[in-house]
């Protein structure tokens, strides 16, 4: 990450904040090039999901998930859970 030191950022300051946004990355803010403060890209705290443990659910077609589901569960797992 990048430091910039204050004197830098007060002069400087909204093309620091364009470079923030327009790539993503944080930069470091620092006083006598020392770091204090961290200048972040703002984000809402939404994430855009990505398909991971239960993408192959989609693949699935309902008849074969819901036998699945029937099937009964021996208690060597059972007991796997409670571990």
């Amino acid at each position: 990450m990048e430091l910039v030191n204050i004197a830098e950022l007060k002069s400087h300051l909204s093309d620091v904040i364009a470079k923030v946004n327009e790539t993503g990355t944080a930069i470091i803010i620092g006083k006598y090039g020392k770091p204090v403060a961290k200048l972040v890209p703002f984000s809402d705290g939404k994430k855009n999901r990505v398909l991971g443990f239960g993408k192959h659910l989609l693949m699935s077609d309902i008849s074969s998930l819901q036998q699945q589901v029937d099937q009964s569960v021996d208690a060597e797992t059972i007991e796997g859970f409670y571990r």
